[in-house]
């Protein structure tokens, strides 16, 4: 009882004194062999914008060419670990617990190994290994037997270097967050119990990485596994032989869901409530002239809620604007390819490894990816991970007068009216998200305050390396983003300002067929 209670002291003392707290954590990113993830978004889990919490530095970023992230601006070194080349191209860094059991290696040195089990207040419970070994790459199984479901910390020490990660052998648990890593062990580990917050590590088409802080400030790294199948596979993933139309261009409809859905569940349409045609019973349509085409899963479903549509304008062999958006919300995944009487191929949409993942696990991603102000986006049903301005179709009012974050973007306009000329009237986070209201008919300023680049030099607006990169910004558009062939979306109204949509800007010709894939 005496144990509980200083817990819980302790976890009082975190909750009212993190506000003042300067955070500056970095570390890195990589899968399961030592490959740096670039664009992988880190965040600290309770963060919010409208509250201040962690206001003294950024509490949301992506990794570099690196695979390395930081939180904060001050000096944060990370530790650059030696990596050795496996028979199949892939590499190990420090030691990583994965599935049950401990991977390392040791480049070109015989090392002494040593790895002991603790109690995570740091009792002794038995050795795993303790033996010299000589240069290689190393897979330790964990010996489950006498060993709880609980948590334990795992010591693993190389020729005097020690790295400590807390594991749950008993479930062969991937977790294997580093609690400690120095050349000491500390035997009295208390202090795990009173975590400050939860770091996360998200990138598309890989499992989600948590790890439990005790202190804003030092190094975390993750180490993801893949979620999705893809197999790199292009070609075979379009095909090819479809016939080449006249007076129009061939639209060929491919059912990419990998067996959830049969061909006989899926449906396409040349407009909303336009006549259905099942994909079993034709596949390919020549279409000319403008308008949306839409392509329908489970169309007995309340709503139609499973659906997506291409925004087109096609004349003979001719493709002029045509358009993916998720102005409205993200549903389904979906892509388009354009092939060209020269062999060339040019493709849009959501990345080929959001074909390959669990459905849950792109719901999964978002949520664990935004600030909380957008996490309601993607659970207020299945079928949609609404646009931030869309969402009061069936969920809460979240962002309009009457929402908790309405004033989500005040202080950033204020600082965007200081800094420039001819900025719209302050006005709700809903009218900027839906860039209406004194945002209406403001494409400039609609992009800029939804990519938050309205307080840098205009010339620096349209660069996308700007985009998303601080809050308050448009954290939904940021995700559709960041899950598209290179990065062209249409996320939000005004999204195709600098032309960084996924249209088709100034049309193309020669075209042969136009194939869109539609998953799941």
């Amino acid at each position: 009882m005496k144990r509980a209670a200083l817990t819980c002291m302790a976890l009082a003392f975190f909750a009212g004194s993190v506000f003042s707290q300067t955070v500056n954590m970095c570390g890195t990113v990589t899968d399961a062999g030592g490959k740096p993830l670039v664009n992988a978004v880190v965040r600290l889990g309770q963060a919010t914008y409208d509250n201040g919490y962690y206001a003294q530095a950024p509490y949301l970023v992506s990794t570099d060419a690196s695979g390395h992230y930081q939180l904060g601006t001050g000096t944060c070194n990370v530790n650059v670990i030696p990596r050795s080349t496996l028979a199949n191209g892939d590499a190990f860094s420090r030691p990583q617990y994965v599935g049950g059991k401990v991977l390392f290696s040791l480049p070109q040195i015989t090392a002494s190994v040593r790895m002991s089990i603790y109690t995570l207040a740091g009792r002794f419970v038995r050795d795993v290994m303790n033996k010299t070994l000589s240069s290689g790459n190393y897979s330790v199984s964990i010996d489950t037997r006498g060993i709880s479901s609980q948590y334990y910390l795992l010591r693993v020490t190389i020729n005097g270097a020690a790295t400590v990660m807390r594991i749950q052998p008993a479930f062969h648990s991937t977790d294997g967050a580093i609690v400690q890593n120095s050349s000491g062990f500390q035997t009295r580990l208390e202090k795990l119990a009173a975590v400050v917050d939860t770091l996360r590590a998200t990138m598309p088409g890989y499992t989600i990485g948590v790890t439990p802080v005790t202190a804003l400030s030092g190094q975390n790294d993750f180490m993801l596994t893949k979620n999705s199948s893809w197999n790199g596979d292009t070609a075979g993933f379009w095909g090819s032989g479809y016939p080449v139309a006249t007076g129009g261009v061939t639209y060929v409809i491919l059912n990419r869901t990998n067996g959830v859905w049969p061909d006989s569940q899926i449906y396409w349409a040349l407009s909303q409530n336009g006549a259905k045609t099942r994909l079993d019973k034709q596949r390919t349509v020549t279409v000319s002239g403008g308008g949306r085409f839409y392509i329908f899963i489970a169309p007995n479903d309340s709503n139609s809620r499973y659906m997506e549509w291409v925004e087109e304008a096609v004349g003979n062999g001719t493709i002029n604007g045509n358009n993916l958006t998720r102005v409205d919300g993200w549903r389904l995944p979906i892509m388009f390819r354009i092939h060209f009487a020269t062999g060339k191929n040019m493709d849009r949409g959501d990345l080929y490894e959001m074909f390959f993942q669990p459905r849950k696990a792109k719901f999964d991603e978002f949520t664990n990816e935004v600030p909380k102000e957008f996490t309601k986006l993607a659970t207020a049903d299945f079928a949609n991970i609404y646009a931030p301005h869309m969402i009061e179709r069936t969920g809460p009012t979240l962002f309009n007068t009457g929402g908790p974050y309405v004033s989500y973007f005040d202080r950033y306009q204020d600082s965007c009216i200081a800094h420039n000329t001819g900025v719209p009237a302050k006005t709700t986070a809903w009218n900027i998200f839906a860039c209406a209201g004194s945002y209406g008919g403001a494409p400039t300023w609609g992009g800029n305050m939804n990519r938050h680049v309205g307080t840098l030099a205009s010339t620096q607006w349209c660069d996308s390396s700007n985009f998303y990169q601080n809050a308050p910004c448009n954290y939904f558009s940021k995700w559709v983003h960041l899950r598209s062939e290179q990065g062209m979306e249409y996320g939000f109204p005004y999204d195709d300002d600098c032309n960084k949509y996924s249209g088709i800007v100034g049309g193309v010709s020669g075209v042969q067929w136009f194939a869109i894939a539609i998953g799941w």
